[in-house]
């Protein structure tokens, strides 16, 4: 590969330079010089290199040149255009539209996850400023930490996600080449669920609560429904014509738009008929729908508030952990559903198909569910809103089916000129079968 290592001078304005070529590519360097003769002892200098050197040493000192330079743009680039600050990150987070469209109340878990994290940076590194600056030792330094702190291994996978999380999403701006929470191993879960409440226990739940959280506390007993679900429950969500209650799980909402059908107990069924039709604004709990969009700490707390006043151990001590581990919460609720559903000899794939199981390992039994099975389930359910058993409602009657012979007798003899009077005679035969089956 060819070098002209001797080089020629040019002015450029009152500057000289120094040109030469490496493999026929033309390279150029100012020697600050505006003397000739002062130019000439530059060119030297610089030329002297490649004099001595062979072709290889020639490229290997253009290419030292070229990083250089590229080093330089890139200062000057960052004092430009700065890269994104550990502290700007969060508002950058939000403002991006690839982040995960999360709820609000999660992306407010999130946003203290991400402030307790940004707290331990400002006071371990204060000189790291820029995201790109946050090593994957600094990373695993935090994740120490959290250990140190005495986190349940939950809890520190849920900050690792959520830093690596952020840092993916603000990626770009930030300018990273990697991330530095990819390399920080997650924690194996020790799962430690909510245990399901006494009958006795229940009991005691459900006489001493009152107001919208005795309603509250029937409708999570009675449904098997979540927290959120209960806290947020519309009026429109409630057939009790039907006897059922047709909810899309906020857990599962995101990803499917498949509601979950719960018959109506009746001491549920008796409780929400005793509401005026003056008083049915858009949510069932108003109250407790308009603390839980505050935030859902509001209504956790009133409800662990329930449990301790009725004398219930809500937490027990886990070794090695510096916080207790939630034993009985609202989930308790949704457990104890499940569990007086099986103590009533209701079929798994039943109460597993009211409640809405989404995990394939909790739905290994599931069958297609009838609206007959769930409701005959439901109401086999005791009544535990009293001490002294109350007069239940009777269940509501099981749906008429539409005949599916009649059906398909219907579908059989329908082509493309007649299908409209076919659809239309469809139509009559549900009509029928529905006022048949109205009491």
């Amino acid at each position: 590969m060819k070098v002209t290592r001797l080089g020629h001078l040019f002015k450029r304005g009152d500057t000289y330079y120094v040109a030469w070529r490496v493999a026929g590519k033309l390279v150029m360097r100012s020697t600050g010089e505006t003397n000739r003769k002062l130019a000439e002892t530059k060119r030297r200098e610089i030329m002297a290199p490649f004099a001595v050197g062979n072709d290889v040493t020639a490229l290997q000192n253009v290419k030292a040149h070229l990083e250089h330079k590229q080093g330089a743009l890139a200062t000057l680039d960052d004092e430009r255009n700065p890269p994104l600050t550990v502290g700007e990150a969060w508002p950058v987070f939000i403002a991006s539209q690839n982040r995960p469209d999360t709820g609000k109340a999660t992306l407010g878990v999130y946003e203290l996850t991400w402030g307790r994290y940004w707290k331990w940076m400002k006071d371990n590194h204060p000189t790291i400023k820029f995201m790109r600056d946050v090593t994957p030792d600094i990373a695993s330094e935090f994740a120490g930490w959290l250990i140190s702190e005495g986190r349940s291994p939950n809890t520190y996978n849920k900050y690792m996600n959520v830093m690596a999380l952020v840092f993916r999403v603000v990626k770009d701006k930030a300018r990273l080449t990697s991330n530095p929470w990819d390399s920080i191993q997650r924690k194996r879960l020790e799962t430690h669920g909510r245990r399901e409440l006494t009958i006795k226990e229940l009991r005691k739940v459900c006489t001493t609560a009152t107001g919208d959280l005795r309603l509250m506390v029937a409708i999570g007993l009675y449904t098997g429904l979540r927290l959120g679900d209960c806290a947020t429950l519309r009026w429109v969500e409630i057939d009790l014509a039907r006897g059922l209650i047709m909810r899309i799980p906020n857990k599962t909402g995101r990803r499917s738009r498949k509601p979950v059908m719960v018959p109506i107990h009746p001491t549920l069924r008796a409780l929400l008929e005793e509401i005026p039709d003056a008083d049915k604004e858009e949510y069932v709990l108003p109250r407790i729908a308009s603390d839980y969009a505050r935030h859902h700490s509001y209504v956790t707390d009133r409800i662990q508030a329930l449990f301790k006043k009725c004398k219930i151990q809500t937490t027990r001590a886990i070794e090695g952990r510096k916080m207790a581990q939630v034993e009985v919460g609202f989930h308790s609720l949704r457990h104890s559903f499940v569990s007086l559903c099986r103590e009533a000899n209701a079929p798994l794939s039943v109460v597993e198909a009211i409640v809405g199981h989404s995990n394939p390992a909790m739905t290994r039994h599931y069958t297609h569910t009838s609206e007959a099975a769930a409701l005959s389930a439901v109401s086999s359910l005791p009544s535990i809103m009293s001490e002294e058993e109350p007069k239940a409602l009777p269940p509501a009657p099981a749906p008429r089916l539409v005949d599916a012979d009649a059906v398909l007798a219907i579908f059989e003899g329908a082509n493309s000129k007649n299908w409209q009077s076919k659809l239309a005679e469809l139509h009559v035969l549900v009509e029928k079968t529905t006022k048949a089956g109205t009491p």
